[in-house]
């Protein structure tokens, strides 16, 4: 956090205690202003010892704080904003099972909780939304000892919970054992990254790597899990790995277009970190279409990857190249997928500053808003114009941290 002076540093102390103290002294806390549009964009921020949830008409200029505004929540994994209408947290718990709370706006355009926090069935490695469900997937070993794949459905109108689980040993037909990266919501299906293992615990893959470092597998769910599976071997497996989480490297364009990139996280791998294509209503991979991502960013892999409009892609990439033990995420880039160009955003803060960059940006409006921590100052939203990848420093956030940002409306009383 941004220190200017002594008085600065003896006053931050003394908010951000009370922010972590009891109720009882809230009452002494500014509130926060009305809303004055029909909509309002939810930060997510965090101190030391807790994680707010705020709101505000504008994330392009201003001051937004954590002091005296928003609602307090457990520290997040991930955060799912849902059709404009909900902001979901999914906490993670090592192996206990996710807990999980939902938000909304009443009609004053004020944020409240939906219900209290609840459990998933178990905990989760890759997550999404497709149809009426915030969707959690795991790898699971069965009752009769084979491996599994469970999916958790949260219902978002019913607020209810299913847990389904399916078959998910020689997923591939290669004989490992099926883990999914993403829930990517495409018409009446969705389309998950498929990375396998050759065994797997009651706690999920086992640790052991694949034999096929050079293939890349989809598989597309309908409603009732029936799936079907694509693979090519021109990429990788399709996933940015962290620890025991299987980020997305699925996205899709304004017309279901989806693009299928691979952060070429395996070590083993002869592939490029690049981007595959699947066309809307096909069931294969475009054998047209290959991007070679890695080769225009000097040897940067990509870690994740957000939609951002038309034919660009917002991707968080490693700093260095080949993935060594010493890269951070500190690098966005902006790729246009049909032109095949790649571009690194400027604006931002350097990359030896960079300490973070939120989990969840906010797409929508031509542009991406991403927040954005770097030492020697506050937090900020910055927001990138992907026509020229400059990024433009927007709303700063008083807290030490910002995990996500999203956009939600209401109707208006």
């Amino acid at each position: 956090m941004r220190k200017k002076n002594i008085f600065q540093v003896i006053l931050a102390a003394t908010f951000l205690t009370a922010i972590s103290s009891c109720d009882d002294n809230k009452s002494d806390l500014p509130s926060p202003s009305e809303p004055t549009q029909p909509f309002q964009y939810v930060v997510v921020a965090t101190s030391q010892n807790a994680t707010y949830i705020l709101q505000t008409d504008t994330i392009t200029s201003g001051q937004l704080s954590i002091k005296g505004n928003g609602i307090e929540t457990e520290p997040a994994t991930a955060w799912v904003f849902y059709n404009g209408k909900y902001a979901y947290d999914l906490v993670y718990k090592q192996g206990d099972p996710a807990e999980v709370a939902a938000y909304e706006l009443d009609t004053n355009g004020k944020l409240k909780r939906r219900l209290n926090t609840y459990q998933m069935p178990s905990r989760y490695t890759t997550y999404g939304y497709f149809g009426d469900y915030i969707t959690t997937a795991l790898t699971v070993t069965r009752k009769d000892g084979t491996p599994g794949l469970s999916f958790n459905l949260l219902d978002v109108n019913e607020q209810k919970i299913t847990e389904k689980v399916i078959a998910g040993g020689n997923f591939t037909g290669n004989g490992e054992t099926a883990n999914l990266s993403g829930i990517l919501e495409v018409g009446d299906k969705f389309f998950t990254g498929i990375c396998t293992t050759p065994a797997v615990n009651a706690g999920g893959t086992a640790g052991k790597v694949t034999a096929y470092p050079d293939s890349v597998w989809v598989g597309i769910f309908d409603k009732d899990l029936n799936y079907t599976i694509l693979r090519d071997d021109r990429l990788s497996y399709a996933t940015g790995r962290y620890r025991s989480s299987y980020n997305t490297n699925l996205a899709k364009d304004n017309k279901d277009n989806v693009y299928v990139f691979s952060s070429a996280y395996d070590s083993r791998t002869t592939k490029p970190s690049g981007a595959l294509r699947i066309k809307k209503g096909e069931t294969r991979f475009d054998p047209d279409y290959f991007f070679d991502i890695e080769t225009l960013a000097k040897g940067r892999h990509l870690f994740k990857v957000w939609h951002i409009t038309g034919d660009y892609f917002l991707l968080q990439m490693y700093n260095k190249p080949k993935q060594t033990s010493e890269a951070v995420w500190s690098v966005l880039a902006v790729v246009d997928v049909v032109k095949k160009t790649y571009r690194e955003v400027t604006g931002l803060p350097a990359i030896d500053k960079i300490t973070s960059i939120g989990s969840t940006p906010y797409a929508g409006d031509g542009i991406i808003a991403v927040p954005v921590v770097s030492k020697d100052e506050y937090p900020h939203i910055y927001i990138i114009d992907p026509a020229t990848a400059v990024a433009t420093k927007g709303v700063e956030i008083v807290a030490d941290g910002v995990a996500a940002v999203g956009k939600l409306t209401y109707e208006k009383k």
